[in-house]
């Protein structure tokens, strides 16, 4: 991988962390309901619906690394003209 797109994807991953040790301390309450409540549904045997929650749960903390890496590499095209252009061929070649 090139430079740039390890930047976008480091700046990505290391600013949602904070975002999400920021949220998680937030809703510590809230956390805490959202734990039982998935643990009573352990419990009655709604697997489905378990799976469900928690996948649902998951997809929330695994967008938001995604989101930020666009919002960086937006930020550094306003600094480099071609910084965005650069990322996204970068990513082509990757995939």
């Amino acid at each position: 991988m090139k430079t740039e797109l390890l930047l976008v994807i480091m700046a990505g991953v290391v600013l949602s962390l904070f975002l999400i040790v920021g949220e998680i301390a937030a809703m510590r309450k809230r956390a805490k309901r959202i734990r039982d409540r998935l643990l009573g549904l352990w419990q009655a045997g709604k697997f489905i619906r378990f799976l469900l929650e928690t996948s649902a749960i998951a997809v929330f903390f695994l967008v938001q690394p995604v989101i930020i890496a666009t919002l960086v590499a937006l930020a550094l095209d306003d600094l480099n003209p071609g910084f965005s252009g650069m990322v996204l061929q970068q990513v082509r070649y990757v995939f």
